[in-house]
């Protein structure tokens, strides 16, 4: 799946991203195929892999544009 890097904390190592069908999915620098977190800035295209979490969905990010 597609979508925006709405927001992301380099600090804390999560943030969420906006799926480009709407949806808001939460990422966590753990969960990541994507060695370095410093490279994902709001407004960045990201293709990810979304997965039903708990409360919310979460997103495995994979590659950065």
């Amino acid at each position: 799946m597609k979508g925006t890097v709405v927001s992301f904390d380099k600090e804390k190592g999560f943030g969420f991203i906006k799926g480009d069908n709407g949806e808001m999915f939460y990422t966590h620098s753990e969960h990541s195929n994507i060695g370095d977190f410093s490279v994902l800035n709001e407004g960045q295209q990201v293709d990810f892999i979304p997965v039903e979490g708990n409360p919310e969905k979460n997103a495995l990010p994979q590659t950065s544009h």
